[in-house]
């Protein structure tokens, strides 16, 4: 017998069809890291009808603060691409180490003579362009303001009112890491702003039976400063340390007499916990006119692109509804498949280091970490979360290439076994959340692994910034990079 040309190419494409759908894997996969064991007939699916749907955070919602303990952001972005403008000023008190303070010993301020004062802040790292020159300005807060040690201020608050202007200096980003020499220290990672004479005056004329005498008065006096990244200069972001660390200072460079000698010498006023006030804010200006406002509108339309940026920023709602009546089988493995899409922006405004995924639970009215598959650190002989987490969850990501050669990061979430209790109605089908932070505090079972016992909240750390780290994914309907889930599982 013989088969006519066209009917032999469609049995052998049907069959070509039939063997990559139905298959035995003898080898490590590329789902991720783990290894499918020999011999065991797995089917191979890939679900693209996924909506997705960007949104911004609101703020009156949101009431995440940037700690002392965590790096304080400062710096002006004029021009992302994708998500528009970003501002960040830093407001603190820098204080005496002690009280009643004096300067050297002495009480007669007409024997102490002004050099120079400086406000000094400890470089960690930048984002975006660092080469673009950057002017700050360092003001004097209101002394009328409530700026207190126990206010609370979210990041998306303006911060207390100024008045004077006490110095300014303009600077590449890139320089800050570069060795300062100055009298009686030598230090790389320092912003140096030199102040006004006039206010190391006023500080010098201060004294013991008053402004030093203790800390509440000394906060009568002076209030604090203001540190503003002045626009529209600048394309870059940058992170100051202040906790716990003496690079971050005012110093304070004068002369003195005492016993008929004259001397010269350093004083530095220093961030103390528990009695310097502070707050970081910083502006997105609400992302007017960028693709991310754009396509958060209406709320309820698909996005084809998913837009988002680390704190105070944005996020994505995902839905799966083929896994609503999809029938109970052995899932293998179940990967949530994100990639980023190229921009040639990409090279000065990089991808965060971490993406979490969690999930929306309706009965809660609350987010919480992906039931079953986010799995923490534990204490050791303890039994209990730690927030560090395990990276075969897929927070973390891998750099690839697109289908056009160009360098890209693509994430791939481990949700094998909360889609496993999703086939054996052991867990509801829950919208899942897409995001970006420098910390996420949310919602655990007691029994991680198990999905069991009552809820405890634990503080998972992804990023090393806040502010830092955007990026632009494909979405359900993007035409060549869909977010897609992938299933290989075992019929039953």
């Amino acid at each position: 017998m013989t088969i006519r040309p066209t009917r032999f190419i469609l049995f052998c494409l049907s069959f070509i069809f039939i063997v990559s759908s139905c298959k035995r894997i003898n080898e490590a996969t590329d789902l991720g890291d783990e290894v499918i064991p020999e011999g065991v007939e797995t089917f191979d699916t890939t679900f693209t009808s996924l909506q997705t749907y960007n949104h911004i955070f609101d703020p009156l919602k949101d009431s995440i603060r940037i700690g002392y303990t965590s790096d304080q952001i400062l710096g002006n972005i004029s021009n992302d691409p994708l998500f528009g403008k970003t501002n960040a000023k830093m407001f603190l008190q820098l204080k005496p180490e002690t009280y009643p303070w004096s300067f050297s010993g002495i009480y007669n301020k007409d024997s102490l003579h002004i050099d120079s004062v400086v406000l000094v802040l400890s470089y960690t790292a930048s984002y975006g362009d660092t080469v673009a020159s950057q002017r700050v300005t360092v003001r004097e807060i209101d002394p009328f303001s409530d700026f207190r040690v126990d206010s609370f201020y979210t990041i998306y608050d303006p911060g207390p009112p100024t008045t004077t202007v006490l110095g300014t200096k303009t600077f590449s980003p890139q320089n800050l890491k570069d060795s300062v020499k100055v009298y009686q220290d030598t230090t790389a990672g320092q912003l140096r702003i030199r102040l006004d004479n006039s206010f190391g005056r006023r500080l010098l004329d201060y004294d013991t039976a008053h402004a030093y005498a203790n800390d509440s008065t000394f906060n009568t006096y002076f209030k604090g400063f203001a540190i503003e990244a002045d626009q529209p200069l600048g394309n870059a972001l940058m992170a100051f340390s202040i906790y716990n660390n003496p690079n971050t200072n005012l110093a304070i460079y004068y002369r003195y007499t005492k016993g008929g000698q004259d001397d010269t010498t350093v004083n530095y006023f220093l961030f103390k916990p528990g009695f310097s006030a502070y707050h970081n804010y910083v502006n997105r200006f609400g992302f007017a006119g960028t693709e991310l406002l754009t396509n958060s509108n209406p709320p309820e339309a698909e996005d084809d692109r998913i837009y988002l940026i680390n704190t105070p920023g944005s996020y994505a709602t995902i839905k799966i509804p083929a896994l609503k009546d999809l029938s109970n089988r052995i899932i293998n493995r179940a990967e949530l498949i994100v990639e980023q899409v190229y921009d040639p922006s990409n090279v000065t405004f990089r991808y965060p280091d971490a993406l979490m995924l969690d999930v929306y639970d309706s009965t809660l009215g609350d987010y919480k970490f992906v039931p079953f598959d986010f799995v923490p650190a534990m204490q050791p002989g303890a039994g209990i979360p730690i927030g560090i987490p395990n990276p075969t969850f897929g927070l973390y990501g891998k750099n690839t290439v697109d289908i056009a050669g160009n360098p890209i990061r693509v994430w791939k979430f481990n949700i094998t076994r909360y889609v496993q209790n999703i086939l054996t109605k052991q867990e509801p089908l829950h919208d899942l959340r897409l995001h970006i932070n420098k910390d996420v505090i949310e919602r655990i079972k007691i029994g991680v692994i198990s999905n069991t016992g009552g809820y405890q909240l634990i503080d998972v750390p992804l990023n090393q910034f806040y502010a830092f780290g955007r990026v632009k994914v494909g979405g359900g309907k993007h035409p060549t990079q869909r977010m897609r889930l992938r299933l290989v599982y075992t019929k039953i």
